[in-house]
């Protein structure tokens, strides 16, 4: 056997020991924490809110997806997003399937709901992953890039107290990025 032990060199972030190798950022990460990059001026939607007033909303705030909340604004009920919309724009005429599985079936009602849906509480999904505002941003990202989200909701007892979207993962990517010092020549 042959073993290649190089101790980690803090100049070029590379090092190798036991034919395995390390590769990471010659810079120490500033773990932030996601209350530092989440959005807490939010637009919000209620269940009760059309369609039509949701679309608009979107577009006039330039965001692709709202959390819903209940009266008070502060419970968490469900989220859209531009993809709802577009399930209900594209359904228009489809005829759907009414056999096969148990799951079949659910995915075909659930579709079936998104197309005839008037209201936001007919549109949204309502089984929201979240995050809180204590986690690490790395946590955050992890949840989101294993569940294929571009918002994630920040709860704190039992509240919506902010939203961390992909762009805000994204600037504190580039905030570690732009500290890392420029490869030796």
């Amino acid at each position: 056997l042959f073993a290649v032990v190089i101790s980690f060199d803090s100049s070029n972030g590379f090092s190798v020991k036991n034919n395995r190798v390390f590769v990471g950022t010659p810079v120490k990460p500033v773990r932030h924490k996601v209350s530092e990059c989440m959005k807490t001026n939010l637009k919000t939607l209620t269940i009760s809110s059309k369609v039509e007033d949701a679309i608009a909303m979107l577009i006039d705030a330039k965001i692709s997806g709202a959390p819903v909340v209940d009266e008070t604004g502060k419970k968490l009920l469900g989220i859209v997003s531009a993809s709802d919309f577009i399930h209900k724009e594209v359904g228009d005429g489809i005829l759907l399937p009414v056999s096969g599985s148990e799951q079949d079936i659910q995915t075909y009602i659930y579709t079936a709901k998104k197309m005839c849906a008037n209201s936001v509480g007919d549109i949204m999904t309502n089984e929201v992953i979240t995050g809180t505002p204590n986690m690490n941003m790395r946590d955050a990202a992890t949840i989101m890039a294993k569940n294929k989200l571009h918002h994630l909701p920040i709860v704190e007892g039992g509240e919506l107290v902010g939203m961390l979207t992909s762009s805000d993962v994204l600037k504190d990517i580039l905030h570690t990025v732009r500290r890392i010092p420029p490869a030796a020549p």
